[in-house]
């Protein structure tokens, strides 16, 4: 999105990172102390403690006294030691974790089971996309096909000399985290800090539109914003609101479109919420299956609903997919839970950060 600002602070011992834009919080990330989700993103060591033959899945023993859930692996047996990482935060107590490593940075992706040069479907200038894989070829890496390169959507954009330097840091990550043996049960490499995270995930650190100063979240009112998500009830301007119910099977969105019942003001509202929703997703960190009940809404305005939906989504580039309507006219989607919900702890975090 443009005129987006990234706001740097400190917090406790790290920092929070929030990306803004008139004023208003797209999303943020901060380094909580304590947190149960310390092993998301982090590369580790876990040991088979249950496999399943018949749907190729086992409990995995992991640091910290953690368990994990891996699933598609077959012929492994109690006892195997396994590097693995974990991207998905899951409501459940098992951790999935994954074999199939990653190790992505700002620019670049580097993949260890798909040993193939790609790129993000942004990319389309098929010069550039030459031009890029040349570059990733000149490492014998993945020349030779030991790893996988993905060139990312802001390739498009950057210059090679940073993303040179980014496929260096990721091969070198790499290398690292695969060259350990497979002995105790350790975390090799910890999960990314926020600020990195940040760097990862917005285009606004390379546009060098960052504050980063004490007090900067208090002048743009992002304290107030993130513990306004402690409620579930969201303010909408045009007089309604919606309802965000998450639920161990699903989040349920309810939309009140005020006292006009009628469909043209139901469909002004309806657009409106609708909007609201890729956003709110994300600042609080829901994922896996979304009901939406909207409010009154004629059957031949549910593509307009679904394109100002569209619309939204890419904006925020998240991993979300439209599922389809129910009989009764409620609308699932379907997200992916790469992000962390907030809990009490967390908010009790912030709220002690603020006295300090």
């Amino acid at each position: 999105m443009k005129d987006e600002i990234v706001l740097i602070e400190p917090f406790l011992k790290g920092n929070a990172v929030a990306l803004v834009k008139d004023r208003k919080l797209q999303d943020f990330f901060i380094d909580f102390e304590g947190s149960n989700s310390s092993l998301i993103g982090a590369s580790f060591v876990g040991e088979v403690q249950q496999f399943f033959k018949n749907s190729k899945s086992c409990f995995i023993k992991l640091p910290n006294n953690k368990t994990g859930f891996l699933k598609g692996v077959g012929g492994l047996k109690s006892g195997n030691k396994l590097l693995l990482q974990s991207r998905l935060f899951s409501p459940k107590e098992a951790l999935a974790v994954t074999t199939e490593l990653v190790f992505r940075g700002r620019y670049v992706v580097i993949t260890l089971k798909k040993r193939w040069v790609a790129f993000s479907r942004k990319i389309v200038d098929k010069h550039r996309r030459k031009a890029l894989a040349d570059l990733g070829e000149k490492y014998p890496d993945i020349g030779d096909r030991k790893y996988g390169i993905i060139f990312r959507s802001i390739c498009s954009i950057s210059s090679d000399e940073k993303i040179k330097e980014d496929i260096e840091n990721q091969l070198k990550r790499c290398r690292r985290v695969t060259s350990t043996k497979l002995k105790d049960l350790i975390v090799i490499e910890e999960t990314t800090k926020a600020l990195e995270r940040a760097k990862q995930e917005w285009f606004a650190f390379e546009n060098q539109k960052v504050i980063n100063e004490p007090g900067c979240f208090d002048n743009f009112s992002i304290w107030e914003q993130i513990l306004a998500l402690k409620e579930t009830t969201v303010k909408l301007s045009f007089g309604g609101n919606i309802s965000i119910e998450p639920t161990q099977a699903l989040v349920a969105i309810d939309v009140n479109t005020g006292s006009d019942l009628s469909l043209a003001a139901g469909l002004k509202a309806n657009i409106q919420a609708i909007s609201e929703v890729p956003r709110q997703l994300r600042i609080r960190g829901l994922g896996g299956k979304i009901v939406i009940e909207l409010g009154p809404l004629s059957r031949k305005h549910r593509k307009k609903i679904e394109s100002v939906l569209k619309q939204n989504i890419a904006l925020y580039s998240d991993k979300m997919r439209i599922a389809g309507w129910t009989i009764l006219g409620n609308l699932e989607l379907e997200k992916s839970r790469n992000r962390m919900s907030l809990g009490q702890s967390h908010f009790s975090q912030i709220e002690k950060n603020m006295r300090l």
